[in-house]
């Protein structure tokens, strides 16, 4: 993590500093209303910094030992063995997509097919979580 904590760290430190030269150079010159693209760099910044914390969470979990591209002296056996558990290919994802999108339409031609896309977007989630916590064969 080497790199990428500094990358997404770095990122975010700009977007910050864009945002705040931003608003100053804005409001300075009397454009309250501008508030699209102050809005868009501050929650860029937050999703580069959620993506810093994630990076140094996973970092600490792994009890601040250097996984085996990090470190210089590591060979290609240091990286083997089982990832991790995947889930299978699933249809829950689609529905919850689906969802979403009658949900999304929702907000233009009533209310009824945000309730009808939130009904399937739940059932889908309930769905996949269903079918991850099951055992792996």
């Amino acid at each position: 993590m080497k790199v990428e904590w500094r990358t997404v760290l770095g990122a975010s430190v700009f977007l910050g500093a864009t945002a705040l030269l931003y608003w100053a150079l804005v409001y300075a010159h009397g454009h309250p209303t501008e508030a699209a693209g102050i809005t868009a760099l501050v929650f860029s910044f937050a999703a580069y910094f959620m993506l810093f914390g994630y990076l140094v969470l996973q970092y600490i979990k792994r009890r601040r030992i250097p996984r085996p591209e990090d470190r210089f002296d590591a060979t290609q056996a240091d990286g083997a063995g089982e990832v991790g558990w995947f889930p299978a290919a699933s249809i829950w994802p689609a529905g919850m997509g689906l969802g979403m999108v009658i949900g999304a339409v929702g907000a233009v031609w009533g209310v009824w097919y945000l309730i009808v896309g939130g009904i399937i977007f739940v059932g889908a989630v309930i769905g996949f979580v269903a079918e991850v916590e099951a055992e792996p064969e």
